[in-house]
C-alpha cells in the first residue's frame, strides 16, 4: 500500500528544471544566455515553483487543448499573470516535455530544455519583484484566458479558440531528428522501477509484479533501447 501512496503522490505534482539555451530578441538568436526555471505540473496546469514544488506567484498555465497535439503541449494563462513573462506569453512544449519554448506576444522566443537542476539551486532564476495572484498550483476561478496561436505569437488575442490554422515554421528553428539517451532509465533500457526484472519487494518483503514495464522489464519510455529520438528545431 505504501509503494501505491508513493506512486500516486509522485503523478499528482510533477516538478522539472528547464534550463536556458538559446533566445531570440528583437529578431536576434543567442546563446550567450543562463538561468533556469523549475515548472511544476499537475494535471493540465503548470506553474513556475521552487524546487520543491511551491508556486513563486506567478500565476498558473493551463494546457490548451485546441492548440496541442502530438507534437506540442501548449500552456496558457489561467490565473494572475500565468508565468514571469505575463499574461500573454505561451508555454509550448515537446510532447515529451523535454524541450520548453517560451513564446512572447512580440515575437521573442526563449528555448528551455529539461535538465538536472544545479547544485544549490532552490528556486527559479527569473522572479518578478511584485507578483500577482499566487501560483502554488491552486486553480482560481478567473475569466476564459487568452488564446494565442502558437504558430504566430503576433495574432491578435481572441477569447474564444478558432479551428486550429495550418501550421508555419517554427520562428527559429527547422525540424531535424536527433537520438538521445533516454531520461527515464539514463541510457540502460532497464525498467528504472524494478532495475529491468518485471519484480521488486513489497513493503512485506514479499513480490510484486512491478507496473511500470512490460515482462521484459524495458523501460517503457525508450522501448528498452536505452535511447530516444526527439524532434529539435534549429
Amino acid at each position: 500500500m505504501l509503494v501505491l501512496f508513493g506512486i500516486t503522490v509522485v503523478s499528482a505534482q510533477d516538478v522539472r528544471y528547464y534550463k536556458l539555451t538559446k533566445k531570440k530578441e528583437n529578431g536576434s538568436v543567442s546563446s550567450n544566455v543562463s538561468g533556469g526555471q523549475f515548472i511544476t505540473f499537475r494535471g493540465d496546469v503548470c506553474y513556475e515553483s521552487n524546487k520543491n514544488g511551491v508556486g513563486v506567484d506567478h500565476g498558473t498555465m493551463q494546457r490548451n487543448e485546441s492548440y496541442s497535439n502530438s507534437q506540442y503541449l501548449v500552456y496558457q494563462r489561467k490565473s494572475g499573470s500565468g508565468c514571469y513573462w505575463g499574461k500573454d506569453a505561451t508555454f509550448k512544449f515537446t510532447s515529451d516535455k523535454s524541450e520548453l519554448n517560451v513564446v512572447l506576444e512580440n515575437g521573442d522566443v526563449y528555448l528551455y530544455k529539461r535538465t538536472t537542476a544545479p547544485t544549490g539551486q532552490e528556486t527559479c532564476s527569473l522572479i518578478r519583484k511584485s507578483g500577482g495572484s499566487g501560483g502554488g498550483g491552486s486553480v482560481v476561478a478567473t475569466p476564459p484566458p487568452v488564446i494565442v496561436n502558437p504558430y504566430n505569437p503576433t495574432l491578435t488575442p481572441t477569447p474564444t479558440p478558432t479551428p486550429t490554422p495550418t501550421p508555419t515554421p517554427n520562428p527559429i528553428r527547422e525540424p531535424h531528428q536527433v537520438t538521445k539517451t533516454c531520461m527515464s532509465c539514463g541510457g540502460s533500457g532497464k525498467c528504472n522501477t524494478c532495475n529491468g526484472r518485471h519484480w521488486y519487494y513489497g513493503y512485506t518483503g514479499n513480490k510484486l509484479t512491478c507496473p511500470n514495464c512490460p515482462p521484459n522489464g524495458a523501460c517503457q519510455s525508450c522501448g528498452g533501447s536505452g535511447k530516444k529520438t526527439t524532434t529539435e528545431w534549429w
